[in-house]
């Protein structure tokens, strides 16, 4: 078989109870393709059950770096990657595995951003449901101030790139990296003319862990709306 042309990113922060799970399930749908976890450092034991699988899931260990955070680990992800595209997807199952599938038909398109947006989201609380609201309003503000492009899930953590246009971004440091909203960060940056597709998916409810979305991710979220 021929070896695939997409890496799957997964970030990772205290996952044990869905690192495997996620894997499997991936490997299921896309039996050939590599997996980057890169780990921000846990303290359960998601390392050492990434370290168990076979050859075709890599490991990138943070716990010794001076700066955390999803959009560095990202970062380390796709500067790891060697295929033609990346995805990037949540570790803890609330992304739908099965819609890889339709992230590579997007890619095989010609797409040079895909991004996954959600149609419906399993029982999010009020209070949640407006947090996301705001950012998504005040977002697109900025993007429209920018003359940037727009599109339906700017807050997505569901999404993936040509690596060799990232990775050039990243060589010139032109990403921010201190917030954990990679695309919103990336879409302030390329140029209107990229190819982007989007696919739908349903958001689903996390079974196991805790959310890391907290006031440092949401404070660092409104800084990065003005650089």
């Amino acid at each position: 078989m021929d070896e695939p042309e997409l890496t799957i990113i997964i970030p990772t922060l205290n996952e044990e109870e869905n690192i495997d799970k996620l894997c499997k399930l991936i490997h299921g749908y896309l039996p050939e393709t590599n997996i980057i976890v890169v780990d921000d450092g846990s303290t359960d034991s998601t390392q050492e059950i990434v370290l168990q699988m076979d050859s075709h899931v890599k490991l990138i260990d943070r716990s010794s770096e001076n700066i955390h955070g999803l959009s560095i680990s990202i970062r380390d992800g796709v500067l790891n990657c060697k295929t033609k595209w990346f995805m990037v997807i949540d570790g803890d199952l609330q992304h739908p595995p099965e819609s890889l599938l339709d992230a590579l038909k997007c890619f095989n398109k010609g797409a040079e951003l895909v991004i996954g947006y959600r149609i419906k989201v399993e029982d999010w609380p009020f209070p949640r449901k407006m947090i996301s609201w705001g950012a998504q309003l005040l977002g697109n503000i900025a993007l429209l101030l920018r003359r940037k492009n727009r599109p339906k899930d700017i807050m997505s953590g569901f999404f993936g790139a040509e690596t060799s246009i990232v990775r050039t971004l990243i060589q010139d440091n032109k990403i921010q990296y201190e917030g954990y909203k990679f695309l919103f960060d990336l879409l302030k940056i390329l140029p209107r003319s990229v190819k982007i597709e989007q696919f739908g998916y349903i958001f689903k409810n996390r079974e196991f862990g805790t959310s890391k979305i907290g006031n440092k991710q949401m404070w660092e979220y409104f800084k990065s709306l003005f650089k």
